[in-house]
């Protein structure tokens, strides 16, 4: 079992994790699509939906951390995705 984040929140460590690395692929995902990297903006959004899903599998700490609360994992990847298309012209 993880240990909490902060002394008086229930947020484990796991969970903290999933989402950061959630924001961060999705934010990057986001803006190579606005650099015209289409293609390469899919493929990852793809590669870590799926993998969060546990359809994909990497041998990572970081693949086990996302495949365990997939669920942080893709709505911060959604929510910093959509940031930076809001917020990237």
């Amino acid at each position: 079992m993880s240990e909490s984040v902060f002394s008086s929140n229930e947020l484990t460590f796991r969970e903290w994790h999933a989402a950061v690395l959630g924001a961060c692929v999705g934010a990057v995902a986001a803006y190579a699509r606005t650099a015209d990297y289409a293609v390469l903006a899919g493929a990852v959004a793809a590669l870590f939906v799926l993998a969060s899903l546990g359809v994909a599998r990497y041998g990572s700490v970081a693949g086990r951390t996302v495949r365990k609360e997939p669920w942080y994992a893709l709505a911060a990847f959604v929510a910093a995705g959509g940031v930076v298309l809001v917020a990237v012209p």
